[in-house]
């Protein structure tokens, strides 16, 4: 199925002036992170989280992949749509979540015109904040019906 996702990832320690492809260096404080996208092609959502999950191998490919390479997965919210509209709401519907913030402008956004598709917070955002920024984006975009599965790594 085809579809947008969340990442959520721990990084333990402050990143400093880590290399993100062409977009530039950036710090990345010590938290929670989570970096919207989007699995329209072949493979769908299943195949762009198994690799997520098992982290860039070789050389990065995506912008995620830089911070991925450093952060812990803790879970994956995979959302079966044929909306390719979603994985922009999401964005810009973090983008205005209390708590959450940019911590670098453009990151994974490079297709999208959203303002980023990574977001930190210092603490585990509530996972009922992410859900209604969802189902707001859902009923903005007139979503009826749509399937979420949300995964957790911790522990494994």
């Amino acid at each position: 199925m085809k579809g947008v996702y969340l990442l959520i990832l721990q990084l333990s320690a402050e990143l400093e002036a880590l290399p993100v492809g062409r977009l530039g260096r950036f710090d990345f404080a010590a938290g929670f992170y989570l970096s919207v996208g989007s699995a329209l092609g072949s493979g769908g959502i299943a195949g762009r989280l198994a690799r997520h999950e098992r982290g860039p191998l070789g050389r990065p490919h995506w912008h995620i992949d830089y911070l991925r390479a450093h952060a812990s997965l803790l879970e994956t919210w995979g959302l079966a749509t044929a909306d390719p509209r979603m994985e922009r709401c999401w964005a810009d519907g973090l983008a205005g979540t209390a708590g959450l913030s940019i911590p670098a402008a453009g990151f994974g956004a490079t297709d999208s015109g959203a303002a980023s598709h990574l977001f930190y917070a210092p603490t585990m955002p509530a996972r009922v904040l992410l859900l209604e920024t969802l189902l707001h984006c859902a009923e903005q975009l007139g979503a009826r019906e749509f399937t979420l599965d949300i995964r957790d790594y911790r522990g494994r």
